[in-house]
């Protein structure tokens, strides 16, 4: 049985309960938590298999935010572009990179920088969902932070009490 308590530890969504309950009880500032959850956001938004999203992933290592936040809520933000905000992103960008004739001075200058023309910008599921994350970030800045603190407030007591917590963390390493 030992054996077997070892491998749960192996399986990362087993640990999940585990990372939750480390977020709430973590004496993170609710405001790295907050930034987390918008770089979820951000990286939620804009295809992962371009430029843009190692940069958002350079983020992800450099600046001071809650990894555990940022991976937590970057599948439900992902989930909701799978779901449809993907063909939101695709007009908003579509409107910004072609329809807007007074931006094109803009991205011009900006698809000829050395460095920021590689960044995929000129895509309009990359620029949509840039433009659409920068919408959402205050917003959603304001309500994470919100969250949390609510969250640790109200429900912190009761998640480390719950036999499910006390089972998990008495499992040995």
């Amino acid at each position: 049985t030992r054996e077997f308590i070892y491998n749960i530890h192996m399986i990362p969504f087993l640990n999940l309960p585990a990372k939750i309950v480390k977020l709430f009880s973590s004496n993170t500032d609710p405001s790295e938590v907050a930034s987390g959850v918008v770089l979820g956001m951000f990286m939620g938004f804009i295809p992962l298999n371009g430029p843009m999203a190692v940069v958002l992933f350079i983020f992800f290592f450099v600046f001071k935010i809650n990894r555990l936040a940022a991976m937590l809520v970057l599948p439900v933000f992902k989930l909701f572009y799978v779901l449809g905000v993907s063909s939101l992103t695709d007009l908003l960008g579509g409107i910004l990179l072609i329809h807007a004739g007074f931006l094109n001075v803009v991205w011009r200058a900006l698809t000829h920088m050395p460095i920021i023309a590689l960044l995929d910008i000129n895509n309009t599921l990359v620029a949509g969902g840039l433009a659409l994350s920068g919408i959402l970030t205050t917003p959603v800045y304001i309500y994470s932070k919100k969250g949390i603190v609510l969250l640790r407030v109200k429900y912190f007591d009761r998640i480390k009490n719950s036999k499910f917590v006390k089972w998990f963390t008495n499992l040995p390493v």
